[in-house]
């Protein structure tokens, strides 16, 4: 099969983004909304794209939820100042919200300010030191930062922790996808090939656990698995 020129692929999203609108009028939501400008942006149209999200999310009367969800539309569109500009404003008005904390901490993360995402994480496992998003985002920022010895100990608090939600699995999806690769690119360097080799363990009881916990939680795990090593791998071309 012949893949299509630029201007079939350009047709090809016009045609997907009429439908998008459709679907999106007929059961609003933030899924369709990302998607929506997703592929204004795919058309070199970005400024379209943010304009028509900021136009639906005007609407949102939780002023919260207005900024993370701005936040993210920008995050979509690589537009990370923008996006922490609404983080920002939203730690300001709601300085004790852990979902604030959270997204601001990953955003920070993305951003490679490593040492403003970790004190963000320290702050919220002080209060929560169960809680898997915040240990996965203290994780990718003492690894950007090089803490490998931190990063070791914090891994093996983290295998102790039984996730209560699929939501929690995908997060303990992104710890494991994060460090099987941290660990293989690391090994003979910042840890032992004998320390590789016993926490890999860990990674290969995992499978025999999911098999038992349905699809759902399944899906979540793998969702998170691939999203951490894409993380870790994005950090290796951020250092090249």
């Amino acid at each position: 099969m012949e893949d299509k020129s630029e201007p079939d692929m350009k047709v090809a999203l016009k045609e997907n983004l009429e439908s998008l609108k459709e679907s999106f009028l007929e059961t609003p939501s933030m899924e369709y909304l990302l998607q929506i400008v997703a592929t204004y942006h795919g058309l070199e149209m970005t400024e379209r794209g943010i304009g028509f999200a900021e136009a639906i999310l005007m609407q949102i009367e939780d002023e919260k939820e207005r900024l993370l969800q701005s936040s993210m539309i920008f995050e979509m569109v690589d537009l990370n100042d923008d996006a922490l500009s609404c983080l920002t404003e939203a730690m300001e008005k709601y300085p004790e919200d852990v979902q604030v904390k959270n997204h601001h901490g990953m955003l920070l993360n993305k951003s490679s300010k490593f040492e403003d995402a970790l004190s963000i994480y320290e702050r919220l496992l002080e209060t929560s030191p169960q809680s898997l998003e915040s240990l996965s985002g203290k994780l990718i920022a003492l690894i950007g930062i090089g803490r490998h010895g931190d990063v070791l100990k914090l891994y093996k608090t983290s295998i102790a922790i039984t996730p209560s939600s699929p939501q929690d699995w995908h997060f303990k999806g992104v710890i494991d996808g994060l460090l099987m690769d941290y660990f293989e690119h690391e090994k003979g360097k910042s840890i032992t090939e004998g320390q590789a080799d016993k926490l890999s363990k860990s990674f290969d009881s995992i499978s025999h656990i999911m098999d038992g916990l349905g699809p759902e939680v399944s899906n979540f795990y793998m969702m998170g698995n691939f999203a951490g090593k894409e993380i870790y791998h994005e950090m290796l071309e951020y250092k090249k």
